[in-house]
């Protein structure tokens, strides 16, 4: 279960960066930052993927099952 967890938020995060790599690259320490928020999702101490997805995904899946 965490795995997919892991590779749903991850799914998420890529598609959206897609669109916003191009404007937002530009900033400093951009690449860096992109690197410990996967790190961050990834670890299994810090547990961000499973944090993100039940308080974001999760919830919004739920609305919109029938």
């Amino acid at each position: 279960v965490r795995w997919m967890m892991y590779w749903i938020v991850f799914a998420l995060f890529m598609a959206t960066e897609t669109f916003t790599d191009l404007l937002i690259s530009w900033l400093p320490f951009y690449y860096e930052v992109k690197m410990a928020f996967v790190i961050w999702l990834l670890s299994p101490y810090t547990r961000g993927a499973s944090l993100l997805y039940r308080r974001f995904v999760h919830p919004t899946l739920a609305r919109r099952e029938k």
